[in-house]
């Protein structure tokens, strides 16, 4: 760590003051960064449509296109049937590009040329002047995240594309050393213009025809001026912007200008999200909070004084605590040992075909690239000492900590049995996925290519055992994949005729469900073809068969596990007292029994913190776990009193089956069917890590949707018996 970082703020200021400004400096910055790609889609898609509604009337009517050319604004420079085709060239392909975020740059220069040619030689208007100027930005900018030119830029960057490479450097440097000083010219503009509408000063005729001074008429000249003065020295520059969003609004609304058209609103967004540009004092402010407080560049800067928390485990605990706890003047080492965080709910969806890896998982660096207090380390924890505080990793690797906050899951039970493992796969990781989603395409190529009768009618036979969420989802999913998605592939097996076979010990599926929605989701397995089999117990798996019960036995080579969990070693490393399942009895604050600064959330803790029951394993509960730790250490650097014990918000359980129906609990609602499927999808979506994510996903769905057919039936790696 640098010892010589400069420590004023932390020397002047009591612990109270700087937790709570470098909180909600952390939280300010996060939220921009948050919401500011859905800003840049929405002013994009309205410039869009001013430009589209215009060339889709003229589009209409050709003739009167040229004619208006020819007399209304004629174009000195050009033929009126040449400036018409121009213009509605512009007008109808500029506005896609625009809103799909492709060829952005020029896009954005091919409009706000026709934007300056149509002010300076037809009637100028003010609705003009504020499109040049977002145009101006977009031009120099580029699009935010939700759009394809930044989702090629990277490819771009490394591409052999001639002059690819060079474009794309030429666009970092627009974005990052020319759009602050276009921020800057733009807000000088808006000032002079401000200045201007209030008569301190008259501007000629040739000049007010480029400032936008009707556009502050109705608000009062005080607060004009000083709004002004604020954006000339770039001063709390979003809370002007947003301040004149209201009065703008407020104007339209009242009726005092009703003229004014929401344009300005849009410019007004871009500086909200985007800041003031260069100089300003916001932008000093800024460098001096970086500096002081955020320490947000390297994580060698780090002041070694901050508490160091360490984190195992980057699943949805682990990164619910990480982000939280990030905001604060802490220290961070997040250890995992996989590089990558998993959206598990999703995973039986690599088992059976319908969606990849990188769909549901993301690099845990790329979360934290802009949080110099957050370090990642790729190692698979071995022992924790909790006396002299060190976690050991890797290599005899260690690390010491302050506080501690075990997240690490739980991996398959198979209830003493250890030996049906190799037979009888679960999932957990991606490994999990990809070689159950071998095991079952597999199946069927080996089907395809055998004579045997016997081995073709075991090689389609797949018993899923475990009549919980995953379990009902891959039975869903692996009988949809045979009968729909492989139809007609095969020549000499029927797909449709494979025998799916859910096997359940206790008396329902979906246990954690109402009753009804137990019913409902045996039904519509039953539908599918699966075989639902309640108060039936395994008592033996091999190579080829599995027996239920004492007698029934079916022949298979394609057996999944989904019956039971088993937590991680974490109660092994600290011996502390567990439950049944090997998690950690933790006590109403998530503590692990005789350790103040020792936590364990997930699936690792025995919590009973839901009305008296265990908290399930769900996401949602390890979410809420990691955020209440968070909460605790946040207190203890604020010298406040700690946080309510820990409870459980329950807010609903899913299940889908198949690609139409799907089971929901959400309190007082109990729905089941095509609209708690479509249900299902948008809350899987929206908790999904990632932009590019959560896109992936749905073209996928729809791909399979519509199509009935499945892209991603690859057997990789090698299957070993």
């Amino acid at each position: 760590m640098n010892t010589t970082t400069p420590r004023l703020f932390e020397e002047r200021y009591p612990p109270f003051v700087r937790v709570t400004v470098r909180r909600w400096a952390k939280l300010y910055s996060g939220g921009a960064e948050v919401f500011w790609p859905f800003t840049d889609l929405f002013v994009r898609f309205a410039v869009a449509q001013f430009f589209m509604r215009s060339g889709l009337v003229k589009f209409a009517n050709w003739d009167t296109a040229v004619l208006l050319a020819t007399q209304e604004y004629p174009v000195p420079w050009m033929a009126p049937a040449t400036a018409a085709a121009v213009g509605l060239s512009i007008e109808l392909i500029g506005p896609i590009l625009l809103v799909l975020g492709l060829f952005t740059r020029p896009a954005a220069i091919a409009m706000g040329v026709l934007t300056i040619v149509a002010q300076i030689y037809y009637i100028p208007t003010t609705t003009n002047l504020f499109l040049i100027a977002m145009l101006i930005w977009y031009a120099i900018y580029g699009p935010a995240a939700f759009s394809l030119d930044r989702l090629f830029t990277s490819g771009l960057r490394n591409s052999a594309l001639p002059l690819a490479p060079q474009m794309a450097i030429f666009g970092d440097f627009l974005r990052e050393k020319i759009a602050p000083v276009a921020m800057l010219l733009i807000r000088l503009w808006l000032a002079l213009s401000m200045i201007a509408s209030v008569g301190y000063f008259e501007p000629s005729i040739a000049l007010a025809t480029w400032l936008p001074m009707g556009s502050f008429a109705g608000i009062p000249d005080w607060l004009v001026i000083t709004f002004a003065i604020m954006l000339i020295i770039g001063w709390m520059t979003s809370l002007v912007a947003f301040a004149l969003l209201v009065a703008i609004g407020a104007v339209v609304i009242s009726g005092i200008h009703p003229d004014i058209t929401f344009y300005p609103v849009l410019l007004l967004a871009i500086y909200d999200g985007r800041g003031p540009g260069f100089p300003s004092v916001d932008g000093a402010f800024g460098s001096w909070m970086e500096k002081h407080i955020l320490f947000d560049r390297e994580y060698k800067d780090i002041p070694d004084h901050w508490p160091h928390i360490v984190v195992v485990g980057a699943g949805f605990g682990g990164l619910a605590a990480v982000n939280r706890l990030k905001r604060l003047p802490v220290r961070i080492t997040l250890i995992d040992k996989n590089n990558y965080h998993l959206f598990q709910p999703l995973l039986y969806q690599i088992a059976s075909a319908t969606l990849n890896p990188a769909d549901i998982a993301v690099p845990i660096r790329s979360l934290f690239k802009e949080d110099g207090n957050v370090r990642v380390i790729k190692g698979d924890v071995s022992a924790i000492d909790g006396e002299s505080k060190r976690v050991t990793f890797g290599a005899g690797q260690s690390v010491s900590f302050d506080r501690l906050v075990i997240a690490t899951g739980a991996s398959h039970s198979y209830f003493g049995n250890d030996t049906w493992g190799k037979f009888a796969p679960g999932l957990k990781t991606v490994e999990d996925g990809v070689a159950v989603r071998g095991a079952i395409l597999d199946a069927f190529e080996q089907a395809e290519a055998s004579d045997d009768p016997d081995q073709i009618r075991r090689l389609l036979n797949f018993v899923i055992v475990g009549g919980g969420a995953t379990g009902v989802e891959l039975a869903g999913a692996i009988a949809e994949l045979a009968q729909v998605s492989v139809e007609r592939e095969f020549r000499t097996v029927d797909p449709a005729s494979a025998r799916v076979v859910l096997v359940q010990s206790a008396e329902r599926i979906l246990p954690q469900f109402p009753e009804e929605l137990s019913a409902k989701a045996a039904q519509s397995l039953e539908c599918l073809g699966v075989e639902v089999r309640t108060n039936s117990r395994v008592t033996s798996i091999d190579h080829d068969h599995v027996l239920i019960g004492n007698d029934e036995r079916i022949e298979t080579e394609t057996v999944l596990w989904a019956a039971g969990v088993v937590a991680s070693p974490a109660a092994k490393w600290l011996d502390v007292e567990t439950d049944r399942a090997g998690r950690v009895i933790v006590d109403e604050q998530l503590r692990a029994q005789g350790y103040e600064d020792i936590f364990v959330i997930g699936d690792t803790a025995a919590s009973s913190a839901w009305d008296g029951k265990l908290v399930p394993g769900l996401a949602p509960a390890a979410k809420q776990a990691g955020t209440h730790v968070a909460k605790i250490v946040e207190a203890e650097l604020l010298g406040k009193d700690e946080p309510e014990p820990f409870i459980y918000k329950h807010r609903g359980s899913l299940a889908t089956i198949g690609r139409k129906a799907a089971v929901a609990d959400i309190g007082r609602w109990k729905l089941s069917g095509s609209f708690a499927w479509w249900l299902w999808g948008v809350i899987h979506v929206g908790f999904l890590t990632g932009a590019r994510n959560r896109a992936a996903v749905v073209i996928n769905w729809v791909w399979s949707f519509f199509a009935s057919h499945s892209g991603v039936r690859l057997i990789t790696g090698n299957r070993t018996d």
